[in-house]
């Protein structure tokens, strides 16, 4: 394993942290501080923080997206820690790979939510899209890179009896 992938995986989920952070704050305590202080935004521009976030479509099931967001980057640190990365453990291994690509694909909805029905960008939230998008890579790449792929393929081929001869049954 190469030593920079847990602390690049755990330094994107802390930065991923922050931002869902201040999305989650902003939307319960001061909405009015994202909308002012949205870097880029205007009437007539694209980018507006405060649309994104006051949309409909900015709360599921009566939580913010945000939270979700917040929860989601809490978790994955912990399973991008150096140790989680140094852990033997197949499940954990699979379910990092699995929740980056429930990440990613909740990234690809919450994408097309702001430009065909908000109409508008949010920076802050593109931001914790990038930092999901570079989380997904580094881990879908890591994947070789733990030595499971290669030792899962390498325990089947030495379960296997060899055919000794021919039409002998393995294991008979």
């Amino acid at each position: 394993m190469t030593p920079w992938r847990p602390i690049a995986t755990t330094v994107v989920c802390i930065l991923g942290i922050g931002l869902a952070g201040y999305l989650t704050w902003g939307h319960y305590f001061d909405q009015a501080s994202i909308s002012n202080s949205c870097p880029l935004a205007g009437s007539s521009s694209l980018i507006d923080c405060g649309a994104v976030t006051t949309s409909a479509e900015s709360v599921i099931f009566g939580l913010p997206v945000a939270l979700y967001g917040l929860v989601y980057f809490v978790a994955m640190t912990a399973m991008c820690l150096p140790v989680a990365w140094r852990s033997p453990s197949m499940w954990l291994a699979r379910a990092r790979v699995a929740l980056n690509v429930v990440g990613i694909g909740f990234v690809l909805y919450l994408v097309g939510v702001e430009f065909l029905e908000v109409h508008h960008i949010c920076i802050y939230c593109t931001g914790v899209h990038i930092l999901q998008f570079a989380l997904f890579l580094l881990v879908v790449t890591g994947w070789y890179d733990t030595g499971y792929a290669q030792a899962s393929q390498g325990a089947e081929s030495y379960s296997r009896e060899p055919d000794s001869a021919p039409g002998k049954l393995a294991g008979v």
